[in-house]
């Protein structure tokens, strides 16, 4: 009975009817309240009523708010009891009470008028990225892939190279023809800002490209290695050959591996090499001094510009999110947010004032619009429009 009554305090007070009775009464109910868990729900089902469900950035919003009223309340229990007693706590405490339902308050201001903001944002929008790529042969023939028509391609010394009915290029040696063991072919893939796209090597490897991304290889391995090379962010599946050892040259690193499935973000506007690993086993390398690592699955390597190689535990899930149509964000910031966004939807970004300073948190499918994207940022007091290709972020 007592939950009811705090829920409908609570739609009272988010729908802006509560009386100055029920407010005090609310504030009350709030510091009575023992089980954070409770109050975390009760106010996130009074505020679905005024929030959009399904804006990832918002879960769990409440629960945040109220573990910090918590510790501000037992800071001011241990500090102010020795100066004033319970009188200057119940004080704070209504206080703390009142300073939650002031930022969920703000938070329904932007609710109610996100409209006008989206406006201006929707008046420009951009679409996401798609597969998209450009294949440059070994004799500087180019190939646009998304507009090629399935079936082969190209034949180079016995490979042929083919485009399947998902998309996905295939380099392949039919089994009836000998392969030209002269001289190595390089082949490169490039996505634009706005592109991904699937290769299958020759060995069988897999390779799967995010946005602006490209990867150079051999159109048959041959030698000792199986060496390609990589910018932007690269997943691989490696076929297993423990004879011939597989190579990944990006910026600063060479990643060697048996047989494994990785992923390497080494875009240039990133602040160090992230090479995460799912499966098998690899050696990071850093290319301008002896330092190297090896990593276990779970393990990721970050290469950075001071010049060492630092192993952590990795976010497996959020590392290759991008690879199943996901942008998926923990405790990041706005600048490494829009990274992705820049490169996703090819657009430029500009910072005005001072940089929001927050953290975020939410998954979201990269199908969406830029104006869809933005639109779950807003929510949180940052502030975006376009103009051209290009999107500025205020505070």
């Amino acid at each position: 009975m007592r939950n009811e009554h705090l829920t409908t305090l609570f739609q009272k007070y988010f729908g802006k009817t509560a009386s100055l009775e029920e407010h005090d009464e609310l504030m009350m109910l709030i510091t009575q309240m023992e089980s954070d868990e409770e109050l975390s729900r009760l106010m996130e089902k009074s505020f679905e009523s005024f929030a959009p469900s399904k804006n990832p950035f918002l879960e769990g919003t409440s629960k945040s708010m109220i573990e910090n009223i918590r510790a501000g309340i037992a800071s001011a229990e241990r500090v102010d009891i020795l100066k004033t007693g319970r009188a200057k706590i119940r004080l704070w405490k209504y206080a703390a009470a009142a300073s939650i339902l002031f930022c969920l308050g703000i938070s329904l201001y932007i609710v109610a008028n996100k409209n006008r903001q989206n406006d201006q944002i929707i008046a420009t929008d951009f679409k996401p990225g798609g597969d998209k790529a450009t294949l440059t042969l070994s004799n500087g023939s180019t190939i646009v892939l998304n507009d090629a028509k399935n079936g082969t391609i190209a034949n180079q010394s016995g490979i042929s190279v083919s485009k399947t009915k998902a998309g996905e290029i295939v380099y392949s040696a039919p089994s009836s023809k000998k392969v030209d063991d002269g001289k190595i072919l390089y082949n490169t893939i490039i996505t634009p800002r706005g592109g991904q796209y699937q290769v299958v090597l020759a060995d069988g490897s897999k390779v799967w490209l995010n946005a602006y991304s490209s990867i150079k290889f051999p159109a048959a391995f041959r030698g000792r290695f199986r060496e390609v090379e990589t910018t932007g962010e690269v997943y691989f599946e490696v076929a297993k050959n423990k004879a011939k050892p597989f190579k990944v040259k990006s910026r600063n690193q060479v990643v060697e591996v048996l047989g494994t499935h990785f992923n390497i973000n080494s875009y240039a506007d990133e602040p160090e090499i992230r090479t995460t690993l799912i499966e098998g086993a690899v050696k990071v390398h850093r290319t301008n001094n002896n330092i190297s690592t090896v990593l276990i699955p779970g393990q990721e390597a970050l290469n950075n510009p001071a010049g060492s190689i630092l192993v952590r535990p990795a976010d497996i899930e959020q590392a290759i999110a991008w690879k199943s149509g996901l942008f998926q964000i923990n405790d990041a910031d706005i600048e490494t947010i829009m990274r992705q966004v820049s490169r996703w939807y090819d657009v430029e970004i500009e910072y005005q004032g001072k940089i929001p300073k927050r953290k975020f948190s939410g998954k979201i499918k990269r199908d969406v619009k830029a104006s869809e994207f933005l639109e779950m940022l807003s929510f949180f007091d940052v502030h975006f429009s376009m103009q051209g290709r290009k999107i500025i972020v205020k505070k």
